[in-house]
């Protein structure tokens, strides 16, 4: 199997996985950083590290530069946090074109 493949399964496992319990807001799953980090921590192909740099470059979570998080304002306690901020929509394109079978 081609750690792409992996890398894939993993990420549409994880976002259905948080779609059960947390909200789509604008095309985003807001998820704390711990748990983010536990889920990628599960299997141990790679390392944390090589994980978010791919889920970077593939554009799979949104970031700021040199960070796998973005500062998230949290109305509720009214104070700005770092957040993993998980492309909804690059996984609606990334499930469809992953699961779709062509004939050549």
């Amino acid at each position: 199997m081609k750690l792409l493949d992996l890398i894939i399964k993993e990420y549409i496992a994880i976002v259905e996985t948080l779609t059960e319990n947390k909200p789509i807001e604008n095309g985003r799953i807001i998820v704390e950083r711990e748990e983010f980090k536990a889920m990628l921590e599960q299997y141990g192909y790679a390392s944390f590290s090589a994980k978010t740099k791919a889920y970077k470059a593939l554009n799979f979570i949104i970031h700021d530069n040199n960070n796998y998080t973005m500062p998230w304002k949290d109305t509720g306690r009214r104070k700005t946090v770092r957040k993993v901020i998980i492309n909804y929509n690059t996984y609606e394109v990334v499930k469809h074109l992953y699961e779709t079978s062509i004939i050549i």
